[in-house]
């Protein structure tokens, strides 16, 4: 039975949506709904790959608060394992998030998060998992030191890993000296199409970021689809599926998570697996909250069924 490991950052999502606009200096602006949900990348990805059939457990730290404590039980009440997460003294993470139809703006009070250091991915944990997946890099400044020894340790005992970076507060991007070594390690790379494009430079190609991955770079490009780089040059695109967006936050990892089942799981080939994935986040934006009703792999696999044939673009 095939078992991941999820490792990261761990918070709590303030979701405030129904804004007529961004925030104006010095003006209220009124919302019209208001959720605490289970956030952070990796800790959606985990929800949702355990609400799709995996085992899933997580490494992680939360603070010894209400929010810490929230986020365990909703960890818990999708089935993801906690026995690894650690409770500290300190306070908990937390995004507010400022959802539109089409995006969201995002802002972050770190707290546990930077104290994550991966001293727990240790061999004899990661002997017990066949993949490991880590969300936020550039959030998680206490892991990025240890992350590219943890990746190489863990392919080295037959697991496969993949990584998502997030956008980079500091606006580092690929100077990061412990991105390279990491990416160098990685067999499933998903950044967004914006991360993608500040990760090769205003006068990249996209392309190129994809020989510096070990596996597979997968662009998540929201409403244009997904689009997949694999390392002997092919390219395989997907187009989105038609809902109706209410909360894009934790599309993403709903697609990193619906990516991973597939392959990992059914072993479906990079296309299939794609259109999944794509499922998976088109399901996601649907609601407030990445984790919110997260679907099993047959729901997802129904919800495919019932959309028209699309040409791969």
């Amino acid at each position: 039975m095939t078992r991941i490991l999820v490792a990261g950052e761990l918070n709590v999502d303030l979701v405030l949506s129904g804004l007529p606009s961004l925030p104006i200096k010095g003006r209220e602006l009124i919302g019209t709904d208001f959720q605490v949900v289970l956030g952070s990348s990796s800790a959606i990805t985990a929800a949702r790959l355990a609400a799709l059939g995996v085992i899933v457990d997580f490494a992680g730290i939360v603070g010894d608060d209400d929010f810490g404590q929230f986020v365990l039980r909703e960890l818990k009440h999708y089935g993801v394992g906690t026995k690894h997460i650690q409770r500290v003294v300190s306070s908990t993470g937390v995004t507010i998030a400022l959802t539109y139809s089409q995006d969201r703006a995002l802002l972050t009070y770190p707290g546990t998060i930077a104290l994550y250091d991966g001293r727990d991915l240790t061999v004899e944990l990661l002997s017990q998992y066949d993949h490991l997946h880590v969300g936020s890099f550039f959030l998680q400044s206490g892991l990025q030191a240890a992350l590219p020894g943890v990746f190489q340790h863990a392919r080295k005992l037959g697991l496969t890993t993949s990584l998502d970076v997030g956008w980079d507060p500091l606006e580092v991007w690929g100077a990061n000296p412990y991105l390279e070594p990491t990416l160098a390690q990685t067999d499933y790379f998903f950044p967004n199409e914006s991360e993608a494009q500040a990760l090769t430079g205003a006068n990249g190609r996209i392309e190129s970021l994809a020989t510096r991955i070990k596996g597979i770079l997968l662009v998540k490009r929201g409403a244009e689809g997904a689009s997949a780089y694999q390392p002997d040059g092919t390219q395989v695109a997907v187009p989105s599926l038609p809902v109706q967006v209410v909360d894009t936050t934790g599309a993403g990892d709903a697609f990193n998570a619906g990516f991973l089942y597939a392959r990992c799981i059914e072993g479906m080939e990079i296309e299939k697996a794609l259109r999944f994935a794509v499922a998976c986040g088109a399901q996601a934006v649907t609601q407030v909250g990445g984790a919110t009703n997260a679907p099993s792999a047959t729901m997802i696999h129904q919800f495919l069924q019932n959309q028209p044939e699309q040409n791969p673009q």
